[in-house]
Formats: C-alpha cells, sequence, structure tokens
C-alpha cells in the first residue's frame, strides 16, 4: 500500500488535482480546433505507415457520455495508490462533447487471454484485482454515507438509468433509487426478492470507493501486470458494490468469477438480491 499525506487520506481536494483536469473543461474553437484536427489527422497518417508509432503514444476517448469525472477518478487513484491506471494527459470537449487524452497501453483484454494463461498467471491477475479493491476500500470519502462521483456530482451506468443519477446524501436514498422500498411493497408481484430484500434491510455499510465495473474486460494484461481501464463507472458506494457488479461484469467467464470471489470480502446477501432482481428486470 502507498504511503498517503495527511491530504489524501481525507480524499482529494480541489487544489491538488492537475490544472488540465479542473472545471470548466476548456473548449476547443478556431486556431486550436484547427490545430487538434491538423494533429489527429498526421497522427493517424503516421499510425498506418509505421506499425511502431501505433504501438505508442496516447489513446483519445470521446463521445457523449464521456465524462470529466471519469478523468477525475483515474486522477484520483493514480495519485493516492498504486493501482496501475492509464495516465490522464488532457481533457478538453469539442462542441460539447468530451475528450479524455490518456496514455495508451498496449496489451490484451484479459477476457481474450484468459484462457491461455497458466494457473499461476490466473491466481497472480486475480490476486492484483484483489490489491485493487483492497487499495480502492482504504480510501477514506470526504463525505462518508453518500454516494457520488469522485468530485461529488452524479454518477452513470446504463444498467441502472440512461442518464445522469444521483448524487445520493445517503444511503438509504441509493436504495430507495433502486426500487427497493417499491419491491418490498409489492410482494406479490415480486415474491423471490422478499427474502434477499429482508437479508439486507437494516445492514449499515461503510463508504468505499468503487470502480463500478470491475471485470475482465476492463483489465489489461501487460507482462504479467493488471491495468484497470474505463472508470466511467466509478464513484463512491455502499461497501458491496463493486463485489455486486463484477459479478455482472464476469460475463461467461465462470471460472474467473470462482476464483476472484474466492479471495475478495464477499458480499453474498446484496449479490443475491441483485441476482433476484435481475429476474425480472434487465440491469
Amino acid at each position: 500500500m502507498p504511503t498517503k499525506s495527511e491530504e489524501d487520506e481525507e480524499g482529494a481536494s480541489p487544489s491538488s488535482t492537475p490544472a488540465h483536469l479542473r472545471s470548466p473543461v476548456p473548449e476547443l474553437r478556431g486556431l486550436k480546433l484547427f490545430r487538434y484536427e491538423l494533429n489527429r489527422r498526421f497522427d493517424g497518417f503516421i499510425r498506418r505507415l509505421c506499425f511502431f508509432a501505433f504501438n505508442g503514444g496516447k489513446f483519445t476517448k470521446f463521445g457523449p457520455r464521456v465524462r470529466l469525472e471519469e478523468a477525475l477518478s483515474m486522477d484520483f487513484i493514480a495519485r493516492n495508490t498504486t493501482i496501475r491506471v492509464p495516465r490522464v494527459l488532457d481533457v478538453f470537449s469539442i462542441r460539447r462533447t468530451m475528450y479524455i487524452v490518456q496514455e495508451r497501453i498496449n496489451g490484451p483484454i484479459l477476457e481474450d487471454v484468459w484462457h491461455r494463461l497458466s494457473i499461476e498467471e490466473q491466481h497472480s491477475s486475480v490476486l492484483q484485482v484483489k490489491d485493487c479493491l483492497d487499495q480502492l476500500r482504504a480510501l477514506k470519502p470526504q463525505q462518508p454515507g453518500r454516494v457520488q462521483a469522485v468530485d461529488g456530482s452524479g454518477l452513470i451506468d446504463s444498467r441502472l438509468d440512461s442518464g445522469e443519477w444521483g448524487p445520493f446524501d445517503n444511503h438509504s436514498d441509493f436504495h430507495q433509487f433502486l426500487n427497493h422500498d417499491v419491491l418490498r411493497a409489492q410482494s406479490q408481484t415480486y415474491p423471490r426478492v422478499q427474502e434477499p430484500l429482508s437479508k439486507v434491510e437494516g445492514k449499515q455499510y461503510k463508504t468505499v470507493f468503487s470502480h463500478g465495473d470491475l471485470g475482465p474486460h476492463n483489465i489489461i494484461w501487460k507482462d504479467g501486470r493488471a491495468v484497470i481501464i474505463d472508470w466511467e463507472r466509478a464513484g463512491w458506494f455502499p461497501e458491496y458494490w463493486d463485489y455486486s457488479r463484477a459479478y455482472a461484469a464476469r460475463g461467461y467467464m465462470k471460472d474467473w468469477w470462482k476464483m476472484f470471489s474466492e479471495v475478495v470480502d464477499k458480499y453474498d446477501d446484496e449479490l443475491e438480491l441483485e441476482v433476484r432482481i435481475s429476474e425480472y428486470f434487465e440491469t
């Protein structure tokens, strides 16, 4: 585990955020936009000519669902843990579309090479993910109890809602957003969720920083080391969140989930509830 400063123990402060990640995000217009387009086209031409150039440099993520909060989460993790994440190089917008320029990590996705790894390599990858979770869970929120993005704003997860949702003042409000109260009130319509709902009712949780979609599809496996990517769903959540979301993110990789669930803290009651809810709704 890394040594943290007193400021980091309390979470990221605005003054510690690099200048290129602070709001408002610069909007590229005029000459700056022209230069960006010229560089982008030139880089694409070079990549087509030279494989070496393709393997180095930068990766730009952009689109209608890309937000500044993803870059802030990656920077927060890079500054406060030893978790390997792509380095954020720049953030800007073009016509209200966010662009995150980050370090290009050349390596296969764990999901694609898992079946070719030895048992020892598979176990090593899972232990590295466990270390990632342990470090995330050791981070201390500035506002314990709140469910929110790294900067205190709302969150995104298309499995829950098509747009931005939250933030929530407490876990109870978050669970209400997840329709726990509605499901309890309509026991005859949703009988299979009643027992797991009763198991989690009244439970108190720590607030921890969570990736929100931690599965083999979001891990680059490079030289025997895991690099965690795609932090767009990250934020402060109840402590069980990454466990239940990893189950949803496992895809077809049941053997990965089995190995993963054997080494991390389990939240099987909360996972059972999520599985039962998914039998009625697509999550």
